[in-house]
């Protein structure tokens, strides 16, 4: 096998959802979303997320930078810049990034003692 690049440069993630409030300690068990981005090349990758909602304009972009052969689990509900990623409110995201990444989504719902987490791949465009 040759070294072709694994991932696309486009991703979308239709069901996004932070809940407003958590049970348990934090802030292992805030309730929150991650996207776990994997850059299996070999330079650095900068990432922009926007987010987009029913009733408002969109929000990002959000910058992130995934390093050369690395993988970054940004946890959505501690992006600050420009905007926080508003609690209790749905959006979708859109990925795009200057190389190949990989994107898989990851929700932690701990509004009850008994845990739901929910991982899936996102959608590559």
């Amino acid at each position: 096998m040759g070294n072709a690049p694994i991932g696309h440069t486009r991703w979308a993630i239709a069901d996004g959802y932070i809940p407003a409030w958590s049970h348990g300690p934090e802030p292992e068990m805030t309730s929150h979303e991650g996207l776990c981005i994997l850059n299996a090349g070999d330079r650095d990758v900068e990432v922009r997320i926007t987010l987009y909602f029913t009733d408002r304009e969109p929000a990002g972009p959000y910058m992130v930078r995934v390093g050369a052969r690395r993988t970054n689990h940004v946890r959505m509900n501690l992006l600050k810049d420009p905007e926080p990623v508003p609690l209790g409110t749905p959006y979708s995201s859109v990925v795009e990034a200057d190389g190949p990444v990989v994107v898989q989504l990851t929700r932690l719902d701990s509004r009850q003692a008994e845990n739901a987490l929910l991982t899936t791949i996102a959608f590559a465009g």
